[in-house]
């Protein structure tokens, strides 16, 4: 199975932020089809080579050009109130001669607590007026060295970032774990005691961890596999047996998600030599239970599953099952739907599909895991499709779609939906319109849309 497609992130600097911003309001002038950046160039009158380099980031725009479009565009005002940030950003720049995100410079990621906030003008315009102090506010931070609560601060961003995975735009929040992990590391560089550079080296580890997979959401499966190496070496050094288990319970995901059933397995157990009696060896059971399914050994799958319920029932009731690396028994059945409908056991699974689903929606108005939802949905997608229904097996992936966040393997499953729908009922419309939204979520993704 090929991995997710890559997507360009909007939010790691203001000038990305900013064409992204263009394009999206280019693609959306005409209710019908797309306009062109050669349209959209003649419409301003500028040369579309030009609309193209600030959609990728890669020239600065004018303030003549920011106020032309705000003039002829649909823009509601974000535009102009993107431009002082992104003006800021290339005065860093062209001082330090450095790209990326500058240190002086709170990318977009840092500055707002959500996307919608980020297409918001009213709060750009206030955030702007604000935007000299936060930059001295950063340099201040780069130039500190570890001093009081310097650890405890770390520790409690790290912890954060965790337990926002699950509901958390991974652009957004990859962008915050990377700061953070530069921050740890420009630490590690100054002068320690043992207990200060091994508590940072176990910082170091989770973040790259969580970086990892945010990095494998987004599609960059190579940069996640870096990352994954690198905190393997952090747990190495800090002899942290659970974060080498998570970084073996990666390599299990990695596999699962691109079909390499038999390394899965072959992961997940031995990461579960390392580290059995935590949220990571749980989590290699099922791991390992998915693998099995997949290939069709369903007392291997079951006894596996059996082996993670008993380890957790050991462990205490985490008092925030939203970490991502926190396993909670919600989480069991989760894993344990999808085992059973890989393992063509509709009634087991579509009962353990029905209780994921009344654990993400059990407070009214709010979603607690929107990436189990989704898959937990394909899950019934799937079945309902082995039965014959593909009305209702449309319907559930249409929702599965629809997911307000999408983790690295989600999209993969949506996959196995449509390939099952195209290969079984090819010729019903509901196959053929669900064909259609699902490619239509792929180049989503791939382009990095922001919606």
């Amino acid at each position: 199975m090929p991995r997710p497609p890559k997507v360009l992130n909007p939010y790691a600097s203001w000038t990305a932020l900013f064409g992204a911003a263009l394009r999206h309001i280019r693609e959306r002038m005409r209710p019908d089809s797309h306009v062109t950046q050669p349209e959209l160039g003649k419409f301003l009158n500028f040369h579309h080579s030009t609309i193209s380099a600030i959609e990728r980031g890669t020239l600065r725009p004018t303030e003549k050009f920011v106020e032309i479009c705000e003039r002829e565009l649909p823009t509601g005002g974000v535009l102009r109130a993107l431009y002082p940030f992104v003006n800021e950003e290339w005065n860093e720049w062209e001082r330090t001669g450095k790209r990326g995100s500058p240190a002086g410079i709170l990318p977009p990621a840092e500055l707002g607590v959500s996307e919608a906030q980020l297409r918001d003008s009213d709060f750009l315009k206030e955030a702007a007026s604000g935007t000299t102090d936060a930059m001295t506010l950063a340099r201040r931070a780069e130039a500190s060295d570890i001093g009081g609560g310097t650890l405890e601060t770390i520790d409690r961003k790290v912890d954060r970032y965790c337990r926002d995975y699950p509901t958390t735009s991974p652009a957004i929040l990859e962008v915050r774990a990377k700061r953070q992990l530069r921050d740890v590391t420009r630490l590690l560089d100054g002068r320690l005691t043992l207990d200060q550079h091994r508590h940072l080296l176990v910082a170091g580890g989770w973040l790259s961890v969580l970086l990892a997979c945010l990095q494998y959401d987004l599609g960059d499966g190579e940069a996640a596999e870096r990352t994954r190496d690198a905190a393997f070496q952090l747990a190495h050094q800090a002899d942290h047996a659970e974060i080498t288990a998570w970084t073996h319970e990666l390599l299990a995901w990695f596999a699962l998600v691109e079909g390499r059933y038999q390394d899965t397995v072959e992961e997940a157990r031995t990461g579960l030599l390392i580290a059995p009696n935590t949220s990571a060896g749980v989590q290699l059971a099922v791991q390992e239970a998915r693998g099995l399914s997949r290939m069709g050994e369903q007392e291997e799958a079951e006894d596996a599953l059996r082996r993670g319920a008993t380890a957790l029932a050991r462990l205490p009731v985490p008092a925030h099952p939203e970490h991502h690396f926190v396993f909670d028994a919600a989480k069991l059945s989760f894993y344990a739907a999808t085992c059973y409908t890989w393992l063509g056991e509709a009634d087991r699974a579509r009962e353990h599909a029905n209780e994921v689903i009344d654990q993400c929606l059990s407070v009214p108005g709010v979603i607690r895991w929107p990436i189990r939802l989704a898959e937990t949905r394909v899950d019934l997608g799937l079945i309902a499709e082995q039965h014959g229904q593909v009305d209702e097996a449309e319907h559930y992936g249409t929702q599965a779609l629809a997911a307000q966040r999408m983790a690295g393997s989600t999209m993969g499953r949506v996959a196995e939906l449509d390939a099952a729908l195209r290969r079984d009922f090819p010729d019903a419309p509901e196959t053929r319109d669900f064909h259609e939204r699902y490619l239509a979520a792929q180049e989503a993704l791939r382009r990095g849309a922001i919606s």
